[in-house]
């Protein structure tokens, strides 16, 4: 009896020690953001209420086929029956870890999300090597919807009307940051699907630990990581009629997402439609390979510095703050409301 009361005591106090967690990694989030929050929330204000509703639908649209995107990775290294009972309850897992995982991406600057996504696998029934694996390859299937949108965007408009002349004007820093894009799925794929480049990238990692001592815990978990993706990213690569899904899903996300800043640009702008969401296609590849916590800044730059061609600058200024708005503080915010109300539920258990 006493060594149950002690066991529930201490259980209060682990939740409780995860509720002060998550509302201080939240309180110095918003403290972090609230220059960039005050400019979004002042970029809101121009903008009208039909136009706010739709973009937070596309996002908010975007989010659940992301949650389906996870739910269909899980399907690839266990049952459904081991998840839920149905097949409404597996895809609402992928739901909920794909608006949580965005709350974490908020909290932690961009460098939660990825660990949030691997700890709530585990509780589904899939071991962490494997969970860390599913979260690498759907890294890198996203990565390659981006890719694959970006130069498909790229070409589009190069041989275009309105915004060939840019293509032309900035081909070298665009093929650049196409280039490191595939250089970096390539990587991670040559590594998955091959057993010899993943043992030459070990030993790579190994003299470099004798070198350099300094990095050597890091250098550890890069090789667990290259272990990892070597034995199981290969079985879940190849499981092709999966991966198109994926793929496929991921694309159909982004087409959601780059309509936003459409939306609001149309009219205002000599581009069509099409146009503008190529264009957010290419300007968001190339953010990619510019680092900063979240992507935060990266992508206002080249957005700017591509969208400013066409549009007048508070135009272009709104069009972006519309775009962080829908697609970051949005889902943050639901996955937090849905990580709180879990929290409740557990708590009247």
């Amino acid at each position: 009896m006493k060594i149950s009361n002690r066991k529930q005591k201490t259980d209060r106090k682990r939740k409780t020690a995860i509720r002060a967690a998550l509302l201080l990694l939240l309180v110095l989030s918003l403290i972090f953001y609230r220059d960039s929050l005050a400019n979004i929330m002042e970029g809101i204000r121009q903008v009208t209420w039909k136009e706010l509703s739709i973009s937070v639908l596309l996002a908010l649209s975007g989010y659940l086929l992301e949650g389906i995107t996870i739910s269909c990775m899980m399907e690839t290294v266990v049952p459904r029956i081991h998840t839920h009972g149905s097949a409404r309850g597996y895809k609402r897992s992928g739901i909920f870890i794909a608006f949580v995982c965005e709350f974490y991406r908020l909290t932690t600057l961009g460098n939660g999300s990825g660990i949030a996504e691997i700890h709530y696998l585990t509780k589904k029934n899939i071991e962490t090597g494997k969970a860390t694996t599913l979260t690498m390859i759907q890294y890198v299937i996203k990565r390659t919807a981006i890719m694959l949108f970006g130069v498909f965007g790229f070409l589009f408009l190069f041989f275009g009307e309105n915004a060939g002349n840019l293509c032309r004007d900035y081909l070298p820093f665009m093929g650049a940051g196409c280039l490191i894009t595939a250089l970096v799925i390539a990587l991670f794929l040559c590594i998955t699907l091959s057993p010899g480049l993943a043992a030459a990238a070990l030993y790579l990692l190994d003299r470099l630990r004798l070198k350099i001592p300094s990095g050597e815990e890091t250098f550890h978990k890069w090789g667990e990581q290259i272990t990892l993706l070597n034995r199981s990213g290969k079985e879940i690569l190849l499981k092709k009629k999966k991966t198109a899904g994926v793929l496929c899903l991921q694309s159909a996300k982004l087409v959601l997402f780059y309509s936003i800043p459409a939306c609001f640009l149309f009219g205002k702008t000599a581009l069509t439609v099409s146009e503008c969401v190529f264009l957010m296609a290419v300007a968001f590849m190339l953010a990619g390979v510019i680092p900063a916590p979240s992507g935060a800044v990266s992508l206002e730059f080249v957005f700017l510095l591509f969208f400013g061609h066409f549009a007048d600058y508070q135009s272009a200024v709104t069009g972006i703050l519309l775009f962080r708005f829908a697609t970051w503080i949005c889902p943050a915010v639901v996955g937090g409301i849905m990580l709180a109300g879990q929290r409740g539920v557990q708590h009247f258990k």
